[in-house]
């Protein structure tokens, strides 16, 4: 987490009088805490809490209110009355601001993959053996705090100095353009090798906005230079770091100023969360272009010099996700202006390196972290060096614990249950009313065309020639990035204008996660999310529906949402959709949009319906496969089943950390997450007895339906 907010700390405190006083209570004039404040007032101002068909569950995310109403009546909270045993029986783990099913699934993980990085056995697989010994020396150097203590900042310095000495806008553009600069440090754009949106057999290079200290590019148009300066990210870490590797306290006070009017400036021109989120958000960014229709915007800024140092100078096609940013770094990268670029480079270097470095500079990155997030305490070593692997050697991580901890029928029988929703899929799609046939058509050949990664890839990628010093050679924790990254940056190039493999598995095994990509029109169920709470081979059916088969379901549905319904079989943007077809589909999505626009978690502040459309669109659509199926099954447990789906979304969570999710999250909070989607549903009201009257209880008319 990268981000805070002074706004965030004042609500919270708000917030958290409100929770003891038995009455969560947000004051409209408080509610500019993020770039969707004024939309969010507006909704507050169409949707009157006297509104019949709003939800009036409290937000029982946030501990301290799902304790006040422990003794709600199922009918009137399903969420709450299902999870209120377990919501007072645990609290949050040291170091988290959130605890639920997924995080009890990755701490279970964790375990396997200590004992793994601790471990000395030696797999008679020489590619796995490979991963073993890369993964486990990364985890010694990441534990060794003697030598870290002993380095110091120093690692940090040295990284940076190249361009502390930079004093002219020449030299910006040449410190920019070094392979080095793309490997280990903050550049002034980013660029990938991607699927092309336009011609899915092929990568191409996407050309993408700088990242930001403070997150989501609406919090700057509202920030002054005086919030920024009392902010702790920057306050307290990057001026510590600054102030370690050599600038006094007061260049480090100009630094920082300086990083935040770059950020200040640049942000008009970077698309908030709730822009990204927005329906049109792909053909906004779909912008094709040539090297020379980008040095033609690009104006004096050096895209060219920094797309040869990717190796990416060769494409013959290009993505500009952003153009007005482009147009504005031309404007912005100037003489006048090269202190700020840098100070703004200093800044986020330091801040990306402030966990590698001595226990004095973690020890202050996790003591504002959790002052943000509202989490107390701090997670073990052997935990985070976990994480750390996790995350510099994600791949490699993937290959030990699958071979150890993922067993081919797990594969299988996921895979089975896969197959068993997409012909239910199939099913639905074909008898759609709203849809005319040509449309009807597009939808199934898509579904037929479904790229399935499920558990662990089949075939792994090459690795051998990845390496990096240990702390016995001379390495240390950056010069270990360093070297990773310089393999990373020599496999971007080497796709760049490449056939795409659509067996390549890019993300990591043990992730408890799963996704939708619809570029390759893949769903990726990892193997790390088949494990815990959420999966075991002996769940009943009712159970193995609830848990896996309803991600299995969302996933898919992610394919037919607002966004997903742009790309074609192939992952190409094509619109395959009548205007009519369209239209209605449009018309259904918009009621659910509104739906959640009524909901207040919080008084005066409604759910953004726009911002989370895509994953409300998924959960509605999954439980109505699920239990599409069920119905074909007539000693089917719907008791079961829902109480099961209702405890695998339960949640505790800070009040800081919730406002973050309300704000900037594109998924549901987790309570709506369960009531929000089965009051939609008569098998619900029919297993539960639900009746005008009830909490629970929504009017046929108002009920949802997007597929």
């Amino acid at each position: 987490m990268k981000r805070s907010r002074r706004v965030t700390a004042v609500l919270s405190a708000i917030l958290i009088a409100a929770c003891l006083s038995g009455c969560l209570g947000f004051p409209g004039s408080v509610s500019g805490g993020s770039g969707t404040g004024a939309t969010q007032a507006q909704a507050a101002e169409q949707n009157t809490v006297t509104d019949p068909e709003a939800a009036k569950w409290v937000d029982s995310d946030i501990w301290q209110v799902a304790m006040a109403h422990l003794d709600t009546e199922l009918k009137d909270d399903f969420y709450l009355a299902v999870n209120s045993d377990w919501i007072s029986s645990n609290r949050l783990p040291d170091g988290y601001a959130s605890y639920d099913t997924m995080t009890e699934c990755k701490l279970e993980m964790d375990q396997k993959l200590a004992e793994l990085l601790k471990g000395t056995e030696i797999s008679g697989d020489p590619a796995v053996a490979h991963d073993q010994e890369l993964v486990r020396r990364y985890y010694r150097m990441w534990m060794n705090w003697d030598q870290r203590n002993d380095l110091g900042v120093e690692p940090l310095r040295e990284l940076l100095e190249p361009l502390m000495n930079v004093s002219t806008l020449d030299e910006l553009t040449a410190y920019l353009s070094r392979p080095q600069t793309v490997i280990s440090a903050t550049e002034l754009c980013r660029c990938e090798a991607s699927i092309d949106w336009n011609n899915a057999a092929y990568y191409t290079v996407y050309i993408m906005p700088v990242d930001l200290i403070f997150g989501d590019s609406s919090y700057y148009r509202m920030m002054t230079e005086d919030d920024a300066m009392n902010e702790p990210y920057y306050d307290t870490v990057i001026r510590h770091l600054l102030v370690e590797i050599g600038y006094s306290y007061e260049e480090a006070t100009k630094i920082l100023k300086g990083c935040f009017t770059f950020e200040k400036d640049i942000a008009k021109y970077i698309m908030t969360t709730e822009e990204e989120s927005s329906r049109d958000a792909v053909d906004k960014e779909n912008n094709p272009r040539t090297m020379k229709e980008l040095e033609a915007e690009a104006g004096d800024f050096p895209i060219r010099e920094i797309l040869k140092a990717h190796g990416a100078d060769g494409s013959k096609s290009y993505i500009l996700t952003q153009p007005d940013w482009l147009d504005a770094m031309d404007v912005l990268y100037t003489e006048e202006y090269m202190e700020y670029l840098k100070d703004y480079l200093i800044c986020y270097t330091a801040q990306d390196y402030a966990t590698l470095l001595d226990r004095d500079s973690y020890d202050i990155y996790y003591e504002v972290i959790n002052g943000i997030s509202g989490a107390s305490g701090t997670i073990s070593d052997e935990q985070a060096a976990t994480d750390a692997v996790n995350t510099f050697l994600p791949m490699q991580m993937s290959r030990v614990y699958a071979e150890r901890y993922v067993p081919d029928e797990t594969k299988e029988k996921v895979t089975d249950l896969t197959r068993e929703i997409i012909d239910a899929y199939r099913e639905m799609l074909t008898e759609e009313t709203f849809l005319t046939e040509a449309t009807r058509k597009e939808a199934v050949n898509k579904l037929d065309h479904l790229t399935l990664r499920i558990a662990k890839p089949d075939e792994w990628e090459d690795d051998s020639r990845l390496d990096f010093d240990s702390s016995e050679m001379g390495g240390n924790l950056l010069r270990a990035q360093d070297q990773v990254g310089a393999f990373w940056v020599e496999r971007l190039r080497s796709r760049v204008g490449k056939k795409v493999d659509r067996d390549l598995w890019t993300t990591k095994v043990q992730q408890v996660n799963a996704f939708y990509d619809p570029s390759q029109n893949a769903i990726t169920i990892c193997g790390g999310i088949l494990g815990g709470n959420l999966y075991n081979k002996d769940m009943s059916r009712e159970e193995l529906f609830a848990t896996v088969g309803d991600t299995l379901g969302h996933e898919i549905s992610h394919a037919f949402d607002t966004t997903g319904c742009k790309f074609d079989e192939y992952g190409n943007i094509r619109n395959w959709w009548t205007q009519e077809d369209l239209k209605a589909f449009s018309a259904r999505a918009d009621k659910l949009v509104d739906y959640y626009d009524r909901i207040e978690p919080v008084e005066n502040v409604h759910i953004l319906g726009s911002q989370i459309e895509g994953e409300a669109i998924a959960d509605l659509v999954g439980m109505k496969i699920l239990l599409r199926i069920a119905k074909e099954d007539r000693n089917f447990d719907y008791e079961t089943f829902f109480k099961t789906f209702a405890s695998t979304w339960r949640t505790m969570t800070t009040i800081q950390a919730e406002y973050h999710i309300l704000m900037q999250d594109t998924h549901p909070l987790p309570y709506l997450r369960v009531n929000a989607v089965v009051q939609q549903f008569d098998e619900f009201y029919e297993t539960f007895g639900i009746e005008p009257g009830d909490g629970m209880y929504l009017t046929p008319a108002a009920r949802l339906e997007v597929w």
